[in-house]
């Protein structure tokens, strides 16, 4: 009890003084990030009285290191379980120092927020006109810095499990390949991590940023090219390892189609309550499924609720940006951003043709938002720029 007592503490007063951890953050930022972690801490309290009271994969990934042997755990790695790494990490602070639940789950929730930490900087650094947007407003509420605020991108990355690892591992990856000379650590831990837990994750990152580096003209050719052929040869040498993971034979369209067919149609049973048949649907209507939904007509209980509420608010936030004209911002962007976007896209795409289970979508699409947020603040600012031109 003392031990949860002290960790606890210590995790509160990292998790404040973070900020000041990294240099460039103005005064204003600071206090942005202060209230944000007040807000993600809450929430992490929040999500940890959920799971207790509803259950979860949470108890899962903090009981059973806490009840067997480190070589069951050793097995449960071998026999090609993601889950079996996440039991690994909690080894030591589960059984080792017998921490509480309570206390994991605050270990886990600081993940979370040095991933919110991270995507600040990333907008900062590559949004030059990041404090114009404090002046644009949507449905009266400035976008920049409220946007963050959405509660769905706190629930799933503050708690015990692979959700959490995997936002912080996305935003080091985005982080650390700006400047990969100075940050090649942070850039290995992010690798690392996803490749564990979910490597067609780093595939899809590996091919956006790919993509992204051959479109930035910036770039010289033999630049692109020599870059474009390092992300190639990463995507060659874990595809095999990641067919392996979602045990799929081979790449050819049939065996795709049989595969998301069968995924849908299990995870559509794996849950019933949030459960949805989108073998049906036709490509758009199931993108717009990941993306959107739930949406009021498919409410079944209090967290549905809030999630209409959020997800009707993505809704009408991606067309007001659609009206801001993104293909010319994509144009105009570096390869980071375009990367984002296309990382997105990708994403999107993948997961709406397996997913068939709200509750699943909610967590997945976790995964892909917060760099499609920095893409869109990027289509803001330039927006803004553009009318400032034609104002002159």
């Amino acid at each position: 009890m003392v031990l949860d007592i002290c960790i606890t503490v210590i995790v509160l007063m990292v998790g404040f003084n973070l900020k000041n951890w990294f240099g460039g953050f103005s005064t204003y930022e600071k206090s942005v990030l202060n209230k944000l972690f007040f807000y993600h801490f809450f929430i992490g309290i929040t999500f940890h009285f959920f799971i207790v009271t509803n259950g979860g994969d949470a108890t899962l990934y903090w009981e059973f290191p806490k009840l067997n042997d480190f070589n069951v755990i050793i097995d449960t790695i071998k026999s090609g379980s993601a889950s079996g790494y996440i039991f690994l990490i909690n080894y030591f602070p589960s059984k080792v120092i017998n921490l509480s639940f309570f206390t994991g789950n605050m270990i886990y929730t600081l993940f979370g927020y040095m991933g919110f930490i991270y995507l600040f900087k990333i907008a900062k650094e590559q949004i030059p006109e990041l404090d114009s947007l404090r002046s644009k407003r949507f449905f009266g509420i400035p976008i920049y810095p409220w946007i963050w605020f959405l509660p769905n991108l706190h629930f799933w990355s503050c708690g015990i499990g692979k959700d959490t690892i995997l936002f912080l591992s996305i935003s080091l990856f985005v982080f650390s390949i700006y400047n990969f000379r100075k940050r090649w650590l942070l850039l290995v831990i992010s690798l690392i991590f996803s490749l564990t837990i979910r490597p067609h994750i780093i595939l899809f990152l590996l091919v956006a940023f790919g993509i992204g580096y051959t479109f930035d003209v910036k770039l010289k050719l033999y630049k692109r090219v020599l870059i474009f052929l390092i992300f190639f040869a990463g995507f060659i040498a874990i595809f095999p390892y990641v067919l392996d993971f979602i045990k799929l034979e081979n790449f050819e369209f049939n065996a795709i189609e049989q595969y998301t067919n069968n995924k849908a149609a299990k995870l559509n049973k794996a849950g019933a309550e949030s459960g949805i048949d989108i073998s049906g649907y036709p490509l758009s209507l199931k993108i717009f499924t990941f993306l959107f939904r739930p949406l009021f007509f498919d409410i079944n209980g209090f967290l549905a609720v809030l999630s209409s509420f959020e997800n009707l608010t993505l809704l009408s936030y991606t067309i007001f940006i659609l009206f801001r004209k993104p293909f010319t911002a994509f144009k105009k962007a570096n390869y980071i951003i375009k990367g984002m976007i296309i990382y997105f896209a990708i994403g999107s795409l993948a997961f709406s043709l397996i997913l068939g289970n709200l509750g699943i979508m909610l967590r997945q699409k976790n995964q892909l938002f917060p760099l499609f947020i920095i893409f869109s603040l990027w289509t803001i600012s330039c927006y803004i720029q553009r009318n400032k031109n034609y104002l002159k």
